[in-house]
């Protein structure tokens, strides 16, 4: 994952073409046909200040500008994709195909204090990233997510404090499209109710959620349930032709001062934890802190209360700056028929993950093969876990879709030697730069065109040669390279060097 940043906003990009149909309906057998319903895939998105030309009339029109007091956040995906209709969720009817055949559902957190302890999902983890990521075949290699995602469905026990913290994702608001979210208030082409190529459409609603674990503790009122902060939002989803992307865009307001220019309003008001009057991020802030202070004592000796606890001592002011917010998301697309246990097909998250890398440090190596076969080990026909309950190198996963392994890395349902070798990371060996299957002279001569010294790191197209992963390509990385020499068309060992 690739970051760019300027002053007043920041863009990450995802890989391209890695979008996969990862089932969670129960037998993980639900229709689903990527030749008609394209299959969602992030490219990037962009956050920071934004400051609209007239924000009482279109939040959209404007410009990325330091110290402005909006926040924009916008997604892009790879191609013509549309709205989402309902998803049969919630008492609304099965119609994922309303506004056209490409469906876009999405979930994206925000952990806006930068504090992975503060915020989470108590309700469903298993729908955020935390608990999707696994589903992938890897970990986050995100430091601080370290012992918090799922590495199967045992994990999503609804027990605070047990370990792995899915629940704990630091998550202090997050963006959805879930169908039943929104409402379409605008169409650059109000001919018919189909996003098309090039349209352009704003769609309003609450779509902006604080994080559900701060509800039982915070005195947030008079809109949504008690204790939810869950304001009206916009959102501009828009096509481009060349090439072809979706964007969705939110722009909302990070301060009350902000919210009156958006309303039209001449005053601001006081912060009072009410998303139904002038609203904003500050305000959001704000309330979780009055909360944490005046927590009753019987709430304090609660576990889940240490989701809020820290906010007590922090200073909103300080975590306006939408650029230094980490962001989590997870995207995917419909259901052709309804599917009781699954909102949705999911089919990319981002950060990605490394498939294989079942310790989240960004390698795919011996600790990693440690892992699996110590897993095969402890599962392979074990009631309970194995559905055979026979010992014959392969476990059968129980509840395929609503359950999953991060071992299982093809994501059919039975863990085996195939997936170990399904690693694309093991495709061909760490010092084979050619990929020819071997490591010979031609890699070396490879290696030292790369060659930049300690502490330099890689240039553009030669970040594979930095083979111990330290950020530079040296003396270290010829020595590991010529560890793993085979010669010409012998073929190279894969772990060689891992």
């Amino acid at each position: 994952m690739d970051r760019t940043a300027r002053a007043a906003e920041t863009t990450v990009y995802d890989p391209a073409d890695d979008a996969e149909v990862r089932r969670v309906d129960y037998g993980a057998n639900g229709l689903v046909d990527p030749d008609l319903h394209r299959l969602p895939d992030i490219l990037s998105y962009t956050i920071g200040t934004w400051q609209p030309f007239d924000a009482g009339t279109d939040l959209f029109s404007g410009s990325w500008q330091t110290g402005a007091a909006f926040l924009r956040l916008e997604v892009v995906f790879q191609g013509l994709l549309n709205p989402p209709g309902t998803s049969g969720c919630c008492g609304y009817v099965f119609n994922p195909f309303r506004y056209g055949p490409h469906p876009l559902y999405a979930i994206i957190e925000i952990d806006a204090d930068v504090d992975v302890d503060t915020g989470g999902d108590l309700w469903a983890p298993e729908t955020r990233y935390l608990g999707m990521a696994g589903r992938w075949g890897g970990i986050p290699e995100a430091s601080w997510l370290a012992g918090r995602a799922a590495m199967d469905a045992s994990a999503f026990d609804y027990i605070f404090a047990t370990h792995p913290w899915v629940d704990r994702s630091g998550e202090d608001f997050h963006f959805s499209l879930m169908g039943y979210d929104f409402d379409v208030i605008g169409r650059s082409d109000p001919g018919d109710e189909l996003f098309g190529p090039g349209e352009r459409w704003v769609l309003e609603g609450q779509m902006l959620h604080r994080a559900f674990g701060y509800e039982e503790f915070s005195f947030a009122c008079c809109q949504g349930r008690p204790g939810s902060y869950e304001p009206v939002v916009q959102a501009e989803f828009a096509h481009t032709m060349t090439p072809s992307r979706t964007r969705v865009a939110w722009v909302y307001p990070l301060t009350n001062a902000a919210a009156a220019e958006m309303r039209g309003e001449t005053y601001v008001e006081p912060v009072d934890g009410d998303a139904s009057n002038q609203h904003s991020i500050h305000e959001a802030m704000e309330d979780l802190i009055f909360s944490a202070i005046n927590a009753s004592p019987e709430d304090r000796t609660e576990p889940e209360f240490a989701i809020i606890a820290d906010w007590e001592l922090k200073d909103p002011n300080v975590h306006l700056d939408p650029t230094a917010w980490r962001v989590e998301m997870v995207a995917g697309t419909g259901y052709i028929l309804s599917q009781p246990e699954a909102l949705f097909v999911y089919t990319d998250l981002m950060p990605s993950v490394e498939v294989g890398d079942f310790n989240g440090d960004g390698w795919v190596n011996l600790v990693d093969r440690g892992l699996f076969d110590a897993y095969m080990a402890a599962n392979d026909g074990q009631p309970g876990k194995d559905l055979t309950s026979v010992v014959d190198g392969r476990v059968e996963l129980i509840n395929f879709g609503t359950n999953f392994s991060v071992f299982d890395v093809n994501y059919d349902g039975v863990v085996e030697e195939n997936d170990w070798a399904a690693i694309p990371g093991l495709s061909h060996a760490l010092a084979d730069l050619d990929q020819d299957d071997d490591v010979d002279l031609d890699d070396f001569a490879r290696l030292q065109v790369c060659l930049g010294g300690p502490m330099s790191a890689p240039t553009a197209g030669c970040e594979q040669a930095d083979l111990d992963r330290d950020d530079d390509v040296d003396q270290d990385d010829v020595v590991r390279l010529r560890q793993c020499t085979s010669g010409p068309g012998i073929p190279a060992d894969r772990m060689c060097g891992r």
